[in-house]
């Protein structure tokens, strides 16, 4: 019996070189905020984008752009600074409800976990360090303190006097061998790690050059002062920090200046303007000014990934601006080469040291960009490899980190902390590699383990599948202390390995496979579903998540579908969530249906139409940050799996096929048989069918929250059941959609073969 196989594609509407002169191109802009923009940026893994007002409001997005936290403390406290911890866990805010108080939310469920408050005026300066252990304040109070991370808060560590007057900013060197701050009186002071502390280093002050801004370079020891009088530049010699050139007055300074990731631009905020310098070896030229804000520029910051640079200032508006030719950072860099979210292990893992040793331990041929002339199957097998190779690097030094020990094919490492028991579930909460788990244990066992926690270990399966470098890691155990027992851990994630798509997918049913013959009669059908509302270099949509969920939530109750919805992913992702069910084992009669919403192109030239992903770029004029139509028939055409549907509600989605056909095959033919029987003679012919919005032309989108005019009637066709038999054809879904306007198309590719359809059997009662 031939497998049956449905992939429904709904796709919704629209249209490094690093030594290169930079480029900039605006992107989004949010203005009439109500206050002064004090502050604004993204978090360092780009889950989050928060910014802060001079009325004392902080709001916080997630990579939606849906709001996710705001808070606004005493509005006379004139607006709070803030950092994002480096393992992109937490915010730190300071004058969270009074001027001297820090807040510390954890970003994943924008929770206040921590309130700090020991200094004695105004914060006016927050930052972490680059290893993530320590937060830095400074303030109106002439003092900095340190705080040191325990576990999972942050602990008063010490304070250093010695300043003159007020401090605005505090900065680490790349390694955090070097903490700097310096004082409107022009005093800089710059202390050294040691033994676990900072140490005075070297004093140096300069009257004239009071300091607005202080930034430690990201790769190298260089040190930026920024004042009214302009810029300085120290650099360290001879095992002391000396002045080696400036910029004078015309770079003004009274708000923070701030690098690139890899440290080839200054950002300067200067009056009105942004000033962009070249970081040379010998001077600071400018490279670029922006003049968008209409009153004092407050700052301007670079992503990690050197993709965006985000503008504020005085106007009540932050501009946004996609970026050409700027490097991202070693961490933006290795966490790119890892497929999936990264668990907050790996993310705390990926330390300035780390990073550099897997950049150094790379192939620079596997992990260059994708040219013109590399195909997307030969890209993805590439993008595989380099993902193995750097997880493999990450995964050895995190055994280190955690002090993991390897026997054999198992490992074992410590408890670091239990959270707290829950005796009706007879469930332990723990902490393990910075991760929550928890353990099945009975009461008694339970206050045993209370007692002598920190000698408890955990041990796990190690294993390589393959050809793979990097380990599995699986059957996670907790060994009591006392008694020598064994009980099942279950982490909140593997703390080892990248969750696929964590963050990027919403789904309510788990897309696990389930056992084969679990459904023999129809086959089981699964779907992936697709929808992209946001976009890095491309215009906003309303509709395509709404409409996504829509269908995957009339599939699931109505047709008995096990639906994954997918949002906003990258083209990597896409290939590579198609390439995960392609790979996967079916029943003899299984059906999979795809779905995707989003903006979709045509290039007169190339005379190929696209799919736009979350990262397509505009500028990409190879397209090889596209998921051509030629490339997505290949990848579809080729799972092993005879019955294909492609359903496209897409900007020029009728040149996804060369030869279009419009012939419908009804089931009135076989109005003289049985449901089953019907359903039969259908799973004996490979089925290759795609259904589009339109041709060669541009589908409206639709109202927000009303779907798009082809989504809404397909749904509508789902929502007609099949009539009186219960099964829903290709034949009676064309009856619904072929009024819309512009016309849908109908036709066949790839293998085809004659007699052939799709069809979705109503899920009974009972």
């Amino acid at each position: 019996m031939k497998k049956l196989v449905v992939i429904c594609m709904l796709i919704g509407t629209g249209s490094m070189l690093w030594s290169q002169a930079l480029e900039l191109k605006e992107n989004k802009e949010f203005k009439g905020l109500g206050a002064y923009v004090l502050q604004a940026g993204f978090s360092p893994f780009g889950n989050y984008f928060a910014y802060s007002l001079g009325d004392n409001t902080l709001r916080i997005f997630d990579k939606n752009w849906e709001k996710r936290f705001e808070h606004q403390g005493n509005p006379d406290s004139y607006g709070g600074v803030f950092a994002f911890s480096p393992d992109g866990e937490y915010l730190a805010y300071a004058k969270y409800k009074g001027v001297t108080d820090i807040a510390i939310i954890r970003l994943s469920d924008q929770k206040v976990v921590q309130v700090l408050d020991r200094h004695s005026s105004s914060v006016y300066g927050l930052e972490f360090s680059n290893d993530g252990k320590f937060l830095a304040s400074c303030g109106n109070d002439y003092t900095m303190i340190l705080w040191k991370r325990d576990g999972e808060s942050f602990d008063y560590s010490i304070q250093y006097d010695g300043f003159e007057s007020y401090l605005n900013e505090i900065t680490f060197s790349h390694d955090d061998r070097f903490l700097a701050a310096g004082d409107s009186y022009g005093n800089v002071k710059i202390y050294e790690k040691s033994g676990g502390l900072y140490e005075a280093f070297q004093d140096f002050k300069f009257r004239q050059h009071r300091i607005s801004s202080i930034v430690f370079h990201p790769k190298e020891y260089q040190l930026v002062t920024g004042s009214s009088y302009g810029l300085r530049r120290y650099r360290l010699r001879r095992n002391q920090f000396m002045l080696t050139d400036s910029v004078p007055e015309d770079a003004y300074v009274r708000r923070s200046v701030r690098f690139s990731p890899q440290g080839e631009y200054l950002a300067v905020p200067h009056y009105s303007e942004i000033k962009i310098y070249h970081v040379g070896n010998d001077s600071l030229q400018v490279a670029e000014v922006i003049h968008r804000h209409g009153e004092e520029t407050a700052g301007a910051t670079f992503s990690e990934d050197g993709r965006f640079l985000t503008t504020h200032a005085a106007d009540q508006k932050i501009i946004i601006w996609e970026t050409l030719h700027v490097a991202p950072s070693d961490k933006a860099l290795v966490s790119g080469w890892l497929i999936g979210e990264l668990p907050v292990a790996q993310r705390r893992s990926l330390t300035p040291s780390v990073t550099g040793k897997i950049i150094g331990s790379t192939d620079s041929k596997l992990s260059a960009p994708r040219d013109e002339f590399e195909k997307t199957t030969t890209y993805n097998d590439r993008m595989a490899v380099l993902s193995d190779h750097t997880l493999a690097l990450l995964q050895k030094e995190m055994e280190d980190i955690y002090d993991v020990k390897s026997k054999s094919n198992r490992v074992n490492f410590p408890v670091t902390g239990i959270l707290g028991y829950n005796a009706d579930l007879e469930i332990y909460k723990i902490r393990m590699m910075d991760t929550d788990a928890g353990v099945k244990i009975p009461v008694d066992e339970a206050k045993a383990l209370k007692r002598s926690w920190q000698k408890a270990t955990i041990t796990a399966n190690r294993s390589r599948e393959g050809e793979d470098l990097a380990y599995h890691y699986s059957d996670f155990k907790l060994i009591h202390p006392v008694t020598g027992n064994a009980y099942e851990v279950i982490p909140v994630e593997n703390p080892f390995e990248p969750s696929p798509l964590s963050g990027e997918r919403k789904t309510t049913t788990t897309p696990e496979m389930p056992e084969r013959g679990t459904d023999t009669v129809n086959g089981n059908t699964y779907a992936l579903l697709f929808a992209t509302n946001v976009y890095d270099y491309f215009g906003d949509l309303v509709n395509p998540v709404l409409d996504a969920q829509t269908i995957a939530t009339e599939l699931r109750e109505n047709y008995g579908v096990i639906a994954d919805v997918v949002t906003n992913a990258t083209l990597e992702q896409t290939a590579a969530r198609i390439r995960e069910f392609a790979s996967r084992d079916y029943n003899d009669k299984d059906n999979l249906m795809v779905f995707f919403a989003g903006h979709g192109i045509y290039d007169e030239v190339f005379r190929e139409g696209y799919v736009i992903s979350r990262d397509s770029r505009s500028d990409d004029l190879g397209k090889t940050s596209y998921l051509s139509h030629s490339n997505l028939r290949t990848m579809i055409n080729n799972i092993n799996c005879p019955h294909i549907f492609l359903v496209m509600d897409v900007c020029f989605g009728g040149t996804f096929d060369p030869h279009l056909a419009s012939t419908h095959r009804g089931s009135a033919m076989y109005g003289d048989i049985t449901a089953d029987e019907f359903i039969e003679r259908k799973l004996k012919y490979t089925t290759r069918l795609y259904l589009t919005s339109g041709g060669k032309e541009y589908v409206p989108d639709g109202r927000p929250g009303f779907h798009s005019p082809f989504a809404r009637r397909f749904i509508e066709s789902l929502r007609y059941y099949g009539g009186d038999d219960g099964i829903l054809t290709t034949a009676e879904i064309l009856q619904f959609v072929e009024k819309v306007n512009p016309q849908p198309r109908f036709g066949e590719f790839g293998d085809n073969e004659p007699g052939s359809d799709f069809i979705l059997v109503i899920e009974k009662e009972g």
